[in-house]
């Protein structure tokens, strides 16, 4: 306050007269009689009895003189003092001028005991709690319960109990799904599973989604959604969850496309050139394919052989050795010895070597546990499995494809079979057969053994008990395959048959690793394209790539993602056939460059002019050398296609 302020207002009388509580006022208090209550204005009374009023003392860190503060009227004060934030302002080490100052603004108010900027603002604010410490129980918030009722939308598509009864028909579809997730054998399959009020949220959400986006076709789209959740496998139901559970956690990986195949040629140029695709015959033994039948004193004998050693086998999963009773063991009925059988089902998988550090243990895929540690499944009982050929034979005898007319020319199929355990060894399950390269459905059913099933394989084969005992049986008047509603024939042969019924010794026959399947059917064919033999590793034999991998590294395609739910042979058999296509694509587009043509019965070089095409014939080989006439009659070889390693 300016000097010249205290001159103006001295003789001025304090508009609050008696009621003002300001230490320092600046106006003058010489009439005003001070209550007793207040230790300020006691002091203040002394002015006003007959005496010239004393000189009025600052006060000065919140003390008061103690000539200004009687004893008994500090007694009968009942509020505490009003400067209780110079304490704060001093605790909070502020310079001694703002300490001791006094209120700047003589019009404030303080009637109410408060003093704004009396404290500076660093003492008034209010202090953050501290943090909490790492591993601090913290109590989960309660789940709020979710209705299952439509949400209500500015426009509704249609009525209310239209959409209530659609979001319910939603509903009873995820179901079954959320509930066969729950029974996974995979903890990161079975972590998808979704509580009541989780399942009941996704199908209120999916409702509202389809409401709101598509409220002109509101009903036509989601009758359709219906439908594709009737049809939608465990699979898809799988990847749909954890597509999103990882866009829920911000991480969603880039879906890659698989690559759509380009040959450049039409459907029937395609098997045309399959001519310069199929697996040498000197080869074929080489990669395990059967051809050559066993003679019946090689099938007796092994027949006597099996029976001195009194069907004692060795457990294809654990090692342990146990006895067999292909028609039960006749005291109590029983199929197998030996007890239950712990193994890991999953294979073995080697760490990737890192330069100047040594590659870690092999584990088991199912289980991620070190090779040698102690099975993480358990099966009731012990299974075995065979590959010698007289002991293939003696369980059904393998023949040659035999001739069949009905075949058109220019066909050929994709194949794959699904197989399991039974008291006969390695039998056939399911048989799948698709046209190539139109991928069209031919065949696709189940397969009752001969022997009793001891494991259907599901992990790998994806064949349940429940599909395989319900099974319809297969009806030749309505032969084509339905993979939701699948048929069963009631024996391999009878499955052989389906498949002869397709193929001659000439028909191209597509598949991985096509001596398993073949050896199922227990077939010999000829003409035989395998990616296994199209696409070799570098190492070469014993060593193979899987499906799974050559369809993620030349098709970018996922596939096998069932997990615990085994294959699927109809993904499989187009995933083959695809690869093929890739094959033919790829070796198409070289020989295409160096003037090569296709035509109605041959594959045919480039020849000089003047000289007449000859064709290449459908050797079991790469193409092998193509001998060609010269003008003085004499022949020399010309060219020599020889098979693309696939740069693995």
């Amino acid at each position: 306050m300016w000097p010249s302020a205290f001159s103006i207002f001295k003789g001025q009388a304090c508009p609050l007269a008696s009621s003002c509580q300001i230490p320092n006022c600046i106006f003058s208090h010489s009439q005003a009689t001070a209550p007793t209550s207040s230790p300020t204005l006691a002091y203040r009374d002394s002015a006003s009895n007959g005496r010239p009023p004393a000189k009025r003392l600052r006060l000065d860190h919140d003390e008061v003189p103690p000539t200004a503060q009687p004893t008994e009227v500090l007694s009968e004060a009942a509020d505490p003092p009003i400067f209780t934030g110079l304490r704060a302002s001093k605790t909070a080490s502020m310079p001694s001028k703002q300490t001791t100052s006094t209120v700047s603004n003589p019009g404030q108010s303080v009637a109410d005991g408060k003093i704004d900027n009396a404290l500076p603002r660093s003492a008034t604010k209010p202090v953050s709690p501290p943090p909490k410490k790492d591993g601090a129980d913290v109590k989960p918030q309660p789940e709020t319960e979710v209705k299952l009722l439509p949400r209500k939308l500015q426009n509704d598509p249609m009525s209310f109990a239209q959409r209530l009864a659609r979001l319910k028909a939603l509903h009873e579809q995820m179901v079954p799904f959320n509930k066969m997730v729950a029974k996974a054998v995979r903890p990161s399959t079975k972590a998808l599973h979704l509580s009541e009020n989780q399942l009941r949220k996704l199908a209120v959400d999916e409702e509202a989604k389809i409401a709101i986006e598509n409220r002109a076709m509101y009903d036509n789209v989601i009758k359709h959604r219906l439908v594709a959740y009737k049809k939608m496998t465990q699979e898809q139901w799988v990847a749909a969850r954890r597509e999103a559970v990882a866009k829920e956690s911000g991480d969603t990986p880039k879906k890659p496309q698989s690559k759509n195949v380009e040959t450049g040629m039409s459907l029937k140029e395609e098997v045309v050139f399959l001519l310069t695709m199929y697996a040498p015959q000197n080869s074929l033994e080489a990669h395990g394919f059967v051809t050559k039948k066993p003679s019946p004193a090689e099938i007796e004998e092994c027949r006597e052989t099996q029976i001195i050693s009194d069907f004692w086998e060795v457990c294809d999963r654990c090692g342990t050795r146990f006895q067999v009773f292909p028609e039960r063991r006749e005291k109590d009925g029983a199929l197998t010895t030996g007890g239950k059988c712990r193994h890991h089902w999953g294979k073995k998988m080697w760490p990737r070597k890192t330069k100047g550090q040594e590659s870690g243990p092999a584990k088991y895929a199912c289980c991620n546990e070190p090779v040698g540690s102690e099975g993480c499944t358990e099966s009731d009982t012990h299974v075995y499995k065979f590959t010698d050929v007289t002991r293939m034979s003696l369980v059904m005898p393998f023949i040659e494809t035999p001739e069949n007319p009905k075949v058109q020319p220019h066909t050929a199929v994709c194949f794959d079979c699904e197989m399991g355990y039974t008291t006969k060894g390695f039998e056939l399950l399911r048989l799948t057969v698709i046209s190539w390269p139109g991928h069209r459905p031919i065949i696709d059913v189940l397969v009752r053994p001969l022997g009793f099933i001891l494991d259907l394989n599901t992990q790998w084969s994806g064949v349940t008990m429940d599909q395989f005992l319900n099974a319809k049986p297969y009806d030749p008047a309505n032969p084509r395959p339905n993979r939701k509603d699948m048929r069963i024939v009631d024996s391999p042969y009878v499955a052989r048959d389906l498949f002869l019924a397709h193929v001659s010794p000439t028909t191209p026959v597509l598949g991985h690793a096509l001596e398993n399947d073949l050896n199922a059917i227990r077939l010999i064919h000829p003409t035989i394209v395998d990616t296994v033999i199209l696409y070799p590793t570098r190492s070469g034999l014993p060593y193979r790539h899987g499906l799974k991998t050559l369809a993620k590294q030349y098709l970018d395609m996922d596939i096998q993602q069932g997990g615990a739910s085994g294959h699927d042979s109809y993904e499989d058999a187009k995933t083959t056939g695809e690869l093929v296509r890739a094959k033919v694509a790829l070796q198409w587009k070289k020989l295409k460059n160096e003037g090569w043509s296709i035509r109605e019965d041959g594959v045919y070089p480039p020849l000089p002019v003047g000289l007449p095409p000859p064709a290449v014939s459908a050797a079991p080989s790469m193409i092998p050398s193509t001998k060609m006439a010269d003008p003085n009659g004499n022949t020399a070889t010309k060219r020599k296609l020889e098979d693309d390693d696939g740069d693995d």
